[in-house]
C-alpha cells in the first residue's frame, strides 16, 4: 500500500473545512465522535496535538464504555495501529501489551513500555508494569504513544500508555451496571462524581469482576476501588489526590499447550495439579499540586506511594513478593520568546525506588522448602529538559534529553547453600530525542523524530542469578502524516518507523530453572501503520488501521544456533482492524474486526500460530425514564466462532494458549 503526498493534500482539501482545533466532540446523535483535545502533553510541554512530533493514538470514554464487556484491556486496545495485545484470557500472567515489539518477550505482565494510570507511574523503574489495579469499567480515556520516549520517560520507555480513570466535573453523575456472560462471567460495577464548582471535586468507582473460563484452570475474581479528588486552591493552584485497592484472591494460569495438545483438546490445562496462579493485593496513593505563578511560568510537583503484595505459584516453586514503590516528579515550565521565536522551556526530576522482598519455596501441590530468599532494590535519579521552539506559524522543533543515574542490588538472605549471591550495578543513562513538526495546511502536518532508548534488565529478570544479562539499547526514527480534517470528522495518521536494537534482551524456556533470558546482538525492526477515523454520516462512524512490519535478527547466535536472518517471535507482520459504530435515537450498536497475522513462536522460526479473523458485535438501547437512562445490552465475542491461540509464549516448549470459541455476554445499566 503506497500513501503518497499529493494523495493526503488532496484528501484534505477535499473535506478540510477551517482550524482542526477549534472544537471540541461534536453534540449531534453519534456521541463517539470524540475528537483529540486542543493541547496534549505527550512532550511534557503543551503542544497542539496536530503539531505534535510523534505517533500517539487517543480512545475516547464513550468507545470504552458503551456496549462493551469490559473483562479485559485487550479490547480496550484492540485497534490501535502498531499495538499487539495478547493474554486477555489469563489472568494469572495479564495482558502482554508490545508497542512496535518493546513489551514482546514478557513471560508475564508488561515490559519495556511506560505505563501510567491516572499521571502517575504504573511502571516501576525495573520497567514492568502490571495493570490488575486498572479497571477497564473505570476508563474515561486511553493515550497511547507509539514513539521512542526514552528522552521523556528514562528507562524502559519504548512507548507509553496512559490510562484515565477519573471524570471530574461539578454536575453530579453516577452509574450502576450488572454483566454476565459465558464460563460464568459476572461484573457488578459502579461509577459516580460530581462536586461544587472550585470547591470540590471527586470522582470514585469500584467493581466485582468473576469468571471461571474457558478453560479448565483458568478463573479469575477480582475487587478494586479508585477514586479522587480535585481542590482547587485558589485562582491558579490546584490539588490532585487519588487512591487505587485492588484485591485479587485468584487468578489461575491453565498452561502452555503443544500444537498437538491443543488441536486435540483447548480446555485442557497442565497446571491443575500443581493449582499454578497469583493471588496479590496492592495500594497506591498519589498527590499533585500544579500551580501558576504567571501566564509564561507554572510548576507541577507529584508524589505516590504503592504497596503490593503477591504470591505466584508457579509450576515446579512458589514466588511470594512483598513490594514498596515510591517516587516523586517536580517540573518548572516558562515560556517566552527568542527573538521572534517563541520558545517553552520545561527541566524536571524523577526519583523513584522500588524495593521487591522475594522469596521462593518448592511446589509439589503445596509450599515446601526455600529455595531462595532475598531483597531487590532499583532505584532511578532522571533529570530531563525538554524545549518548544515554534518557528513562525508552520515549524515546531521539540528537543529532549534525560540523563538517568541507576542503582540495582540484590542482597542474598539465603545462607542455606553457603554462597552469598549479592551484588550491585549501576548505570548512567543519557537518552536525547529531537522531533520536528511542519504544518502543511492548516488540517495537515508532516513530522519526524528520532530518539535513543535504554533498558536495563528488570528484577526478575536477573532474580535468578543473571547479572551478566546486558542493558538493552535502541535507537528509533520515524516519518509521518498527520490529518484532521472536516471539522474533525476525518482524522488520518500514516508513520513509518525503524527501530535498530543492540544486545536485546530474549525470553526463553530453560530447561533446568524454568523461564530465562538472555542477549540477541543486534536486531532491526521497520514497519508502516496507518490509522483512519471517519464519520461517515449523522450515525455512521468508522475507524481503521493497518500495521506492516518486520522484526529481524540481524546478527544472533542462541548457542545451538545461528538465528541471523529470522524473524522475531511473538509479533505478527501484520494486522488490520476495522470498527463501525452506529448510534440512533435509542438504539446503539458495534462491529469490530481484527485481522491478525501469522506468529512464530520461537527464535527459530520452525513453529508458528496460524493467522486468524476476530469478530466482535455488540448492540443495545438508551432508555430515558425520568432523569435516569436504562441500557440493556447485548455482546458477542469470536462472532464467526474462529479457531486461535490468545497467547503464544515465546520459546517455549509448549507455546499455545487457545482461545475461547464463540461467546455471549449481556450487561443492564442504571445512570443518571
Amino acid at each position: 500500500m503506497k500513501i503518497g503526498l499529493k494523495s493526503w493534500v488532496a484528501t484534505c482539501l477535499a473535506l478540510g473545512a477551517g482550524p482542526v482545533f477549534a472544537q471540541q466532540t461534536n453534540a449531534d446523535t453519534l456521541k463517539i465522535n470524540e475528537l483529540q483535545p486542543v493541547t496534549v502533553t505527550a512532550f511534557r510541554v503543551e503542544t497542539a496535538a496536530l503539531s505534535t512530533p510523534l505517533s500517539m493514538t487517543r480512545i475516547g470514554e464513550n468507545q470504552l464504555q458503551l456496549g462493551t464487556q469490559q473483562l479485559s484491556l485487550d479490547e480496550a486496545l484492540a485497534g490501535v495501529p502498531g499495538v499487539f495485545v495478547q493474554n486477555g484470557n489469563n489472568f494469572a500472567q495479564d495482558i502482554r501489551l508490545s508497542i512496535r515489539g518493546f513489551g514482546a518477550r514478557s513471560a508475564f505482565g508488561i515490559r519495556g513500555i511506560k505505563v501510567l494510570v491516572d499521571g502517575f507511574p504504573e511502571s516501576t523503574p525495573d520497567g514492568t508494569a502490571q495493570v490488575d489495579a486498572v479497571d477497564p469499567g473505570s476508563l474515561t480515556g486511553i493515550s497511547v504513544i507509539r514513539s521512542g520516549t526514552g528522552g521523556l520517560y528514562g528507562n524502559a520507555s519504548g512507548g507509553s500508555v496512559n490510562f484515565n480513570t477519573m471524570k471530574f466535573t461539578d454536575k453530579e453523575w453516577g452509574e450502576i451496571k450488572a454483566s454476565f456472560g459465558s464460563y460464568r462471567f459476572r461484573k457488578l460495577q459502579f461509577r459516580t462524581g460530581g462536586g461544587i464548582a472550585n470547591k470540590l471535586l471527586y470522582s470514585l468507582n469500584g467493581s466485582y469482576t468473576g469468571i471461571e473460563g474457558y478453560r479448565n484452570h483458568s478463573g479469575m475474581t477480582n475487587y478494586l476501588l479508585n477514586g479522587g479528588i480535585l481542590l482547587p486552591l485558589n485562582g491558579n493552584s490546584s490539588l490532585k489526590a487519588v487512591i487505587s485497592y485492588v484485591n485479587s484472591p485468584k487468578a489461575n494460569d491453565p498452561g502452555g499447550l503443544s500444537a498437538e495438545e491443543a488441536e486435540e483438546d483447548p480446555k485442557k490445562s497442565i497446571n491443575a495439579n500443581q493449582k499454578v496462579g497469583e493471588n496479590l493485593w496492592q495500594l497506591r496513593v498519589g498527590l499533585t499540586y500544579d500551580k501558576a505563578f504567571s501566564p509564561k511560568n507554572s510548576m507541577k510537583a507529584s508524589i505516590f506511594h504503592t504497596n503490593r503484595s503477591f504470591e505466584s505459584r508457579l509450576f515446579s516453586n512458589i514466588v511470594e513478593l512483598e513490594r514498596s514503590f515510591t517516587g516523586g516528579t517536580f517540573s518548572f515550565s516558562h515560556k517566552g520568546k527568542i527573538g521572534r521565536v517563541k520558545w517553552e522551556l520545561s527541566p524536571g526530576i524523577d526519583l523513584e525506588t522500588q524495593v521487591d522482598n522475594r522469596a521462593r519455596f518448592g511446589n509439589d501441590g503445596g509450599k515446601t522448602d526455600a529455595t531462595l530468599d532475598q531483597v531487590e532494590s532499583f532505584s532511578m535519579l532522571g533529570a530531563y529538559l525538554v524545549q518548544r521552539f515554534d518557528v513562525g506559524k508552520k515549524l515546531t522543533v521539540l528537543p529532549a534529553v534525560r540523563l538517568d543515574q541507576i542503582h540495582i542490588g540484590i542482597e542474598d538472605r539465603f545462607f542455606v547453600d553457603f554462597s552469598d549471591d549479592s551484588f550491585g550495578k549501576q548505570y548512567l543513562a543519557f537518552n536525547p530525542s529531537l522531533g520536528i513538526n511542519y504544518q502543511l495546511l492548516p488540517t495537515l502536518s508532516a513530522f519526524l523524530n528520532g530518539s535513543r532508548n535504554f533498558e536495563t534488565p528488570t528484577l526478575l529478570e536477573i532474580s535468578n542469578g543473571r547479572e551478566d544479562i546486558r542493558p538493552q539499547i535502541s535507537k528509533t526514527g520515524e516519518v509521518g502524516l498527520k490529518c484532521l480534517a472536516a471539522g474533525g470528522k476525518l482524522q488520518l495518521d500514516a508513520t513509518y518507523f525503524m527501530i535498530w536494537l543492540e544486545d536485546e534482551i530474549i525470553l526463553f524456556d530453560n530447561l533446568l530453572t524454568g523461564v530465562d533470558y538472555r542477549n540477541a546482538a543486534k536486531s532491526e525492526r521497520r514497519g508502516f501503520e496507518l490509522g483512519a477515523s471517519m464519520k461517515i454520516s449523522k450515525h455512521f462512524k468508522v475507524n481503521s488501521s493497518l500495521s506492516l512490519a518486520k522484526y529481524i535478527y540481524t546478527d544472533y547466535d542462541t548457542g545451538r544456533d545461528n538465528v541471523s536472518g529470522n524473524y522475531l517471535p511473538g509479533l505478527p507482520r501484520r494486522m488490520v482492524s476495522t470498527a463501525v459504530f452506529y448510534e440512533k435515537n435509542s438504539f446503539f450498536a458495534s462491529l469490530t474486526t481484527q485481522y491478525i497475522g501469522e506468529v512464530f513462536t520461537n527464535d527459530n522460526n520452525d513453529e508458528k500460530s496460524k493467522a486468524y479473523l476476530l469478530t466482535n458485535l455488540n448492540f443495545g438501547l438508551v432508555i430515558k425514564a425520568g432523569g435516569f437512562n436504562i441500557s440493556p445490552f447485548v455482546g458477542v465475542n469470536n462472532l464467526f466462532d474462529s479457531k486461535y491461540n490468545a497467547n503464544v509464549r515465546i520459546n517455549a516448549s509448549k507455546p499455545f494458549e487457545p482461545a475461547p470459541p464463540r461467546n455471549f455476554y449481556f450487561a443492564l445499566k442504571f445512570s443518571f
